[in-house]
């Protein structure tokens, strides 16, 4: 491959390494540790550190002022620790993060009204995406006697309707043990499956209320306290889906959601080789390694061939048949026509009023409603014990086998000749950008906090399976990106993984300020800003509507992108305490940058690479 014409980068700004380990990072001075709790915020704080809570994402407010005191005071700022993030927004979808890199729910502490106002859009994202997340708020007081002025203005009656539409459950306790105890009944609905974000409000003047004596305090250990274990399907469900499975000509298998799950990854893999069936990932789903011989994800046509599909634990059953209009409103996909549909989720079990998510009725033949992993391990029993009763669907297993390595391969031998095709071009095409990132982490324990949700060409990047990439949103609130991040990274820090999180410039622009975050909390961090210069998704709506109308295409540009003037994001990283690089216009100024990048990261700290791109 020819060596591009190298353009002169950016000197990068360089920041000093981690002067102390992460575990010193706000450790209280003159902390004395105290027997029993003094204040109801020291109770509501031991309840945090019982239910196993190791940290809390927050942005200070005075409605909470009582229990951030007991954070700090109370616990020495150690389970939880207290994560200072710029903004609401960041807050919770930190806290999203991490509760999808670690599996157990996250905490999230928001000021009264204004607070949960500015972190609306992550819950909505969490609730989308289903992430136990225990959002706690300042609230009231509900006495007018303890009242400031400022709390007639900030506060609510019922604070928690605010996301109630969007929440699995809220609550609004008005003494300590109340409050306590809401807590734990939280974490245990945000943790039972299907998860999802709880909002808890706590009383400004009831955290600060002192303690006449002993408080009781819920045990975490006591199986009351604890999410039940995951349900199954119905048996004869199980049996009639099997039955399906077991004598298609064409089967096909999706996965969604399970990617979160690393327990998912054995099952789904059993039920791929043992169907002899073709896979394909969900939307921006990572679930099956991206080599696997039946891992036939971005062929075309695939799912539309198929004569049975079961959708695992899929975000949207009806988009992954094209059952929705095209961006020409109206005009409508296949739909699925005549194939049977299995699916296997806790969908149904999380229908609202309120929100249309999840999409239309999908035309499903069945539903196996219960937990997707133990879904999939029924199956399979009751696969293994047809297929060792008929020999012919064995043989044909074999065969499709064979037939969709052979499509794997072809598949990703044209990837490889379209990397090769594109290496040169300026900007960076796709292929070589995620070529180049991939290759400087695929040695590396690395775990994939971001990546472009359609800038991102198939089998490029090669993916090991369930529980190496955090995902979507989940809503599609745009600025999720930064918060998910320090969350996901926040969590391979301690796992012992290397964090990269790939974004796009506006996800960046909206909260960059999660920078500050993971350089203050010294959570090792490699982000690559993914930058068009352009709300792209937009200026390619306004291209075809000017199309539609017979318009000037050539003003699609007005409004949608940030090009006049360019925005400087190396220097707003540098800003927010990170070592950063670029802009960057060619691969092969990216690939040194990004192991300049990498030697930063291994060292402790938080790199940011500004890396100018094509769409396509």
């Amino acid at each position: 491959m020819r060596k591009p014409a190298r353009k002169p980068a950016r000197k990068p700004v360089r920041k000093a390494k981690p002067a102390a380990p992460a575990a010193e990072v706000d450790k209280p001075v003159k902390f004395r540790q105290r027997n029993r709790p003094e204040y109801a915020s020291d109770a509501m704080a031991e309840t945090l550190r019982g239910l196993g809570f190791r940290y809390a994402f927050l942005n200070p407010g005075s409605s909470y002022r009582g229990l951030h005191d007991s954070l700090i005071n109370y616990l020495g700022n150690r389970d939880p620790q207290a994560v200072l993030c710029s903004h609401e927004d960041i807050c919770v979808h930190a806290a999203q993060g991490y509760a999808k890199a670690t599996g157990a729910p996250a905490l999230a502490i928001l000021h009264d009204l204004v607070g949960l106002m500015h972190g609306t859009m992550a819950v909505y994202n969490a609730y989308c995406d289903r992430q136990p997340v225990v959002v706690l708020g300042g609230s009231g007081p509900q006495d007018p006697k303890l009242r400031r002025g400022i709390d007639y203005l900030h506060s609510a009656n019922v604070q928690g309707e605010l996301v109630r539409p969007f929440v699995k459950w809220d609550d609004e306790a008005m003494t300590p043990e109340g409050i306590c105890e809401s807590i734990a009944r939280g974490h245990k609905i945000a943790n039972t499956r299907p998860k999802g974000p709880v909002y808890i409000s706590i009383d400004a003047g009831v955290q600060e209320a002192k303690l006449d004596g002993a408080i009781e305090i819920p045990d975490a250990s006591l199986s009351c306290n604890q999410a039940p274990p995951p349900p199954g399907a119905n048996p004869d469900a199980v049996e009639e889906a099997a039955e399906l499975l077991i004598r298609a000509r064409n089967p096909v298998i999706t996965g969604g959601r399970i990617m979160h799950r690393p327990e998912a990854a054995r099952p789904l893999r059993q039920l791929v080789e043992f169907l002899g069936a073709a896979y394909v990932e969900d939307s921006n789903s990572n679930c099956l390694p991206t080599n696997h011989p039946q891992n036939l994800t971005g062929i075309a046509g695939v799912v539309a061939k198929a004569d049975v599909l079961l959708a695992i634990d899929s975000t949207d059953v009806t988009m992954i048949v094209d059952g929705y209009s095209s961006r020409v409103r109206g005009q409508v996909g296949a739909g699925g026509g005549g194939t049977k549909i299995i699916d296997l989720s806790q969908s149904d079990y999380t229908t609202r009023s309120w929100s249309r998510v999840g999409g239309k009725v999908a035309p499903t033949t069945m539903q196996m409603l219960g937990d997707p992993v133990v879904g999939m391990r029924q199956l399979i029993a009751a696969l293994k014990g047809r297929g060792r009763r008929n020999r012919r669907a064995a043989a044909a297993a074999e065969a499709r086998r064979k037939r969709h390595a052979r499509a794997h391969d072809a598949f990703m031998r044209a990837q490889q000749a379209t990397l090769k095709k594109r290496w040169d071009e300026v900007p960076i095409s796709p292929h070589r950008f995620v070529h180049e990132v991939y290759q400087a982490v695929r040695r590396k324990p690395w775990f994939l906090t971001n990546r472009g949700h359609r800038s991102w060409p198939v089998g490029i990047w090669q993916f090991k399976g369930c529980g190496d990439y955090l995902g979507h949103s989940g809503g599609g609130g745009v600025g999720y990106g930064p918060g998910a991040m320090i969350g996901g990274a926040l969590a391979a820090r301690d796992q012992g993984r290397f964090a990269v999180g790939v974004l796009g410039d506006g996800d960046f622009q909206m909260q960059s300020g999660a920078l500050w975050t993971a350089v203050h909390m010294k959570i090792p961090l490699l982000c690559i800003i993914n930058n068009n210069t352009s709300w792209y998704n937009d200026e390619q709506h306004q291209v075809e509507v000017a199309k539609m109308r017979n318009r000037a295409v050539e003003n699609a540009w007005i409004a949608t992108t940030t090009r006049v003037p360019e925005l400087d994001l190396a220097t707003v990283a540098k800003g927010w305490g990170a070592w950063s690089e670029g802009p960057i216009t060619d691969g092969d100024a990216l690939a040194a940058a990004l192991k300049r990048g990498v030697k930063e990261v291994d060292g402790g700290g938080v790199a940011v690479l500004d890396v100018r791109n094509k769409t396509r």
